[in-house]
């Protein structure tokens, strides 16, 4: 009788046991390389669409946060603080002013200022525009000083600096100094270009408009809206819009005007920027009263004043209210107006420079 050999496990059996006990122990590595990749990708494309689309922005940044979620890895903290810088930029510019702050005080439990101190500057100017929107200009002075002080030099730092510079001449504008904002411009000015640019340039159109100079600032308007539509920057293009139309209704021509006001207004609200609404509403209202229509006028105020108590942006507010008081009293409503007048002197009271 023959005996059939022993079954035996052939020799690649055992080199792939080996070889998968091997990836094994390698696989958790590669999977924190990949892992960390993705975040820092996320966070690049996060921060490259600001300007072109917020959504993009947004969902990319939320992605980071999404994935640090489900399953943390070492070093995941820095990405998670460029996520949230990205989600507190947005949140600025469309007045979303607590998620800005919530976000920035997130921000920085990841970036120090000694490792990422242009993220800490793009934060403090942030912080800024939070706080001389809330009628605190003191708190937005300090904040840009600071962001200033550590801002290192190079191209990296540019988009930086040209943020903390048009922040720091916003201050100025609204502490009266004119003349020093119009030079903190054109430092910036000279610093940008692309998206930037169209950014800068609006800023020069609201400064120059301070003060009542409307065919000097038209041009900066224009250009503002033409740089915003080229670079496809949609973030800027409905407040160079609403420049745009106030300088247009400051030289007379109303039907422009209107028309500015229309399409910035649409974009806005398209993209949930309260921020820009309020702005424009205010605007489109003083159209309203030059038109000799105080009662569409107030329709107008009293919208931009609900949008501006809902954001507590205290500084348009109180514009607003003035301008409700003179559409109150153009209607005869003199009780209103003189209420409306002392609620806007109160705002005005509470501003700290």
């Amino acid at each position: 009788m023959t005996r059939r050999p022993l079954l035996r496990a052939p020799r690649f059996c055992f080199m792939i046991v080996a070889a998968t006990e091997f990836w094994a122990t390698v696989t958790p590595m590669e999977d924190h390389k990949t892992c960390l990749g993705e975040l820092r990708l996320l966070n690049r494309r996060a921060w490259a669409a600001r300007w072109r689309c917020r959504r993009d922005s947004n969902r990319s940044a939320a992605r980071v946060l999404d994935h640090i979620h489900d399953g943390p890895v070492n070093g995941c903290d820095v990405e998670k603080g460029y996520a949230h810088r990205t989600l507190a930029w947005q949140a600025k510019w469309r007045g979303a002013f607590e998620d800005a702050m919530t976000f920035c005080l997130k921000a920085e439990e990841g970036l120090s200022e000694a490792q990422h101190p242009v993220a800490r500057a793009d934060l403090y100017s942030i912080l800024g525009v939070v706080h001389y929107s809330r009628n605190r200009l003191d708190l937005a002075n300090c904040a840009v000083g600071r962001g200033l002080a550590i801002l290192p030099k190079g191209e990296a730092a540019r988009h930086a600096e040209i943020d903390l510079l048009t922040t720091l001449a916003s201050v100025q504008r609204y502490a009266g100094q004119s003349a020093r904002a119009n030079v903190t411009l054109g430092r910036a000015l000279d610093l940008a270009e692309r998206d930037e640019l169209a950014r800068v340039e609006h800023n020069v159109a609201r400064c120059v408009l301070a003060d009542n100079d409307a065919e000097q600032a038209l041009p900066h308007a224009e250009a503002a809206v033409a740089l915003a539509r080229e670079h496809t920057n949609n973030v800027v293009l409905p407040y160079a819009l609403e420049v745009l139309g106030d300088c247009y209704q400051n030289i007379g021509e109303l039907d422009a005007a209107g028309a500015a006001f229309c399409e910035g207004l649409q974009l806005a609200m398209a993209d949930e920027d309260l921020r820009a609404e309020c702005q424009i509403l205010h605007k489109f209202g003083q159209l309203e009263l030059k038109r000799g229509e105080p009662e569409k006028a107030l329709d107008l105020f009293q919208h931009g004043c609900l949008i501006a108590g809902r954001m507590n942006y205290g500084l348009w507010a109180k514009s607003l209210t003035l301008d409700k008081a003179e559409a109150l009293e153009a209607l005869g409503r003199i009780d209103e107006a003189l209420e409306a007048h002392k609620t806007a002197w109160g705002l005005v009271a509470e501003t700290r420079t």
